[in-house]
């Protein structure tokens, strides 16, 4: 009955040798896959948690009176920014699938974030820009919109606005 017992504790030993490094290593795998991620998702919320937007931010454009074959875009918002402002800015197509492209074309300045929607028959995007701390003015973004129908662009410009 004694050597049985021994047995028992012998064998058991043994399965615990050889699955506790395996146990350990799965729990250390999943613990830094959860790190991991929260940490990736803390950032981007971080990041974009900073963002206060200017009073002079808009989030629509009037295309005014279009047929259903021609092909317009509009883009608004501020003609005027300051360094270290993030001002919003809107465009928007006559169409139901048009996919948006913003470009910096000139200014020190950098879209930080991009939105897309649709409503009322129309693609509509809002981006916000970010003037950086050098910004001196002569900044030109370009929105460019495109579906199956074809395609069109604007361009809009930003001048430095003078501190009083």
């Amino acid at each position: 009955m004694y050597y049985f017992s021994y047995f028992r504790v012998r064998i058991f030993n043994q399965n615990l040798s050889k699955t506790l490094p395996m146990k350990k290593s799965i729990n250390l795998l999943l613990l830094v896959a959860i790190a991991t991620f929260q940490f990736s998702c803390s950032s981007d919320d971080d990041a974009n948690a900073d963002v206060t937007l200017s009073s002079k931010s808009v989030t629509d454009c009037g295309l005014g009176e279009i047929s259903d074959t021609s092909l317009n875009v509009c883009l608004d918002g501020a003609e005027l920014a300051l360094p270290n402002e993030n001002i919003t800015y809107a465009a928007k197509y006559n169409s139901l699938d048009a996919d948006f492209k913003w470009t910096i074309m000139s200014g020190s300045m950098e879209v930080i974030n991009i939105e897309n929607s649709i409503s009322d028959g129309f693609s509509k995007s809002i981006a916000t820009i970010k003037f950086n701390s050098d910004f001196n003015g002569q900044g030109i973004i370009e929105v460019f919109a495109e579906d199956s129908r074809g395609s069109g662009g604007v361009t809009h410009a930003i001048e430095l606005e003078e501190m009083n």
